[in-house]
């Protein structure tokens, strides 16, 4: 869930990205004739480009990865705690166990936030990399063919499937990742 967040939260400097070219190519409107608009599908190009994909599924093992050692770490804390039960609350052992306890629960807890700020940045790093290939091949497809504005289908309320070029950015994209 944390990842469509923060997908969405880069996709929103992506079209902050394409309000700059929309300004940019309005100076071109006005000294060209007959505007050409184009749209892409940013979100179905992260979810079906096999090279987003597969750059998303480095990312997605190394959460699984973190997860396990985090799991690791909450087992130890649940068999101190056990083990700490088991003893009596006025004794010395009883006392350094639960020192020992709570010192290892805020290691885990630390290490928990670590973990999501490192997870967190390469999402972003990876989000935007990703980003950045599919702006630079919709410039290639705009010099190429003569658009004026190209824009992400999410910012129309009304766009004729002939004016999507989604299926042609993913498989440059993909062709360009191989």
């Amino acid at each position: 869930m944390k990842v469509k967040r923060k997908l969405l939260k880069v996709s929103g400097v992506f079209i902050i990205a394409l309000i700059f070219v929309i300004g940019v190519a309005s100076i071109g409107l006005a000294q060209s004739g007959t505007p050409k608009i184009g749209f892409v599908d940013v979100t179905k190009i992260m979810r079906d480009s096999k090279a987003a994909k597969s750059s998303l599924a480095v990312l997605q093992k190394e959460i699984e990865s973190k997860r396990a050692t985090m799991k690791g770490k909450s087992e130890k804390l649940a068999n101190m705690e056990k083990e700490l039960k088991t003893l009596k609350q006025d004794s010395a052992a009883w006392k350094n166990k639960r020192d020992d306890l709570t010192k290892e629960a805020n290691d885990f807890n630390r290490l928990r936030g670590e973990f999501d700020e490192q997870l967190q940045k390469k999402n972003v790093e990876l989000t935007q990399k990703i980003f950045a290939d599919v702006q630079q091949i919709i410039q290639k497809i705009a010099a190429s063919e003569k658009y004026t504005i190209i824009l992400d289908k999410r910012t129309a309320l009304l766009a004729d499937d002939s004016t999507d070029l989604t299926d042609k950015v993913i498989k440059m994209y993909d062709a360009q990742k191989k």
